[in-house]
């Protein structure tokens, strides 16, 4: 889901722990990760999700554009391995017009997690999109 930007949103650099989960995304190999890789560098955020939970979108600056991939999912994913009696969740990463747009947190449960799981929590999975 996307939500270009909130309103009154003022964007600014990923924290540690966005960029974190983002480098853990694009930390493999598929079509177009190299220039994902440099938008990353100097991605803003410009919107969060409005239930409350992690979730950012995002905003790439102009000289990092490049169309490398059609929209949608990239062909990774992190599966967040669950806490205690949680369920366990995803991290997917989305692209719009070639450029980064949207990272989620995907949840299972009625309260948002408040922030992104720890890197132990976090594994890699390719999936055929």
């Amino acid at each position: 889901m996307q939500h270009d930007g909130g309103v009154g949103f003022e964007p600014r650099p990923l924290t540690d722990d966005e960029h974190r989960v983002l480098d853990l995304i694009l930390g493999t190999t598929f079509e177009g990760v190299e220039s994902l890789c440099a938008q990353s560098r100097d991605v803003q955020v410009v919107g969060q999700c409005p239930c409350g939970c992690p979730s950012i979108d995002l905003a790439v600056a102009a000289d990092t554009r490049g169309a490398i991939r059609a929209d949608g999912l990239v062909p990774v994913e992190l599966n967040v391995a669950p806490l205690a009696h949680e369920p366990p969740g995803q991290v997917i990463l989305f692209v719009r017009d070639g450029e980064l747009s949207y990272l989620e947190f995907v949840f299972y449960e009625d309260r948002p997690p408040a922030g992104w799981p720890t890197s132990d929590r976090l594994s890699l999975v390719s999936i055929d999109r």
